[in-house]
């Protein structure tokens, strides 16, 4: 936007917390949802290590700026929906039996490490995914 031979910014006007720059780019969260959905899909057909190839090729397909983040958030936020689906569906009180031999005070302990390890799987593999969509293009060029 130019006024009177000077440049502005388009946001100069919006105040800081409004900046567009600062939050996630649309491709973040479309690569977010594209992992949840995809690996869902796949774990009801497949073993479980298959949310790395879903991280994966939504990585290499949607790469964004945080391919990490958005695989890490999916496959933790779908891995922990699961086990609290699966532990309030269930009628014996295995997760505590569980989280009991693994010496936690809670089974919500078990829901978060069992997240935070398939959070580890997804954001490693979307962020292999990524570079490898980097190393490509440059093998190509």
């Amino acid at each position: 936007m130019e006024v009177s031979g000077t440049s502005t910014p388009a946001c100069a006007g919006r105040p800081e917390h409004l900046n567009t720059s600062t939050l996630p780019s649309m491709r973040f969260l479309i690569q977010f949802i594209a992992i949840i959905v995809f690996a869902y899909i796949l774990q009801l057909f497949l073993p479980w290590y298959y949310v790395a190839v879903a991280s994966f090729v939504m990585g290499f397909l949607l790469k964004s700026k945080y391919n990490f983040l958005a695989g890490f958030l999916a496959i933790a936020l779908l891995w922990f929906v699961m086990a609290w689906i699966i532990d309030s569906s269930a009628t014996t009180d295995l997760t505590e039996r569980v989280a009991a031999i693994f010496t936690l005070p809670k089974k919500g302990w078990l829901f978060l490490m069992t997240s935070i390890i398939g959070g580890l799987i997804g954001g490693f593999s979307a962020l292999t995914g990524g570079l490898l969509k980097r190393k490509t293009k440059t093998f190509n060029n």
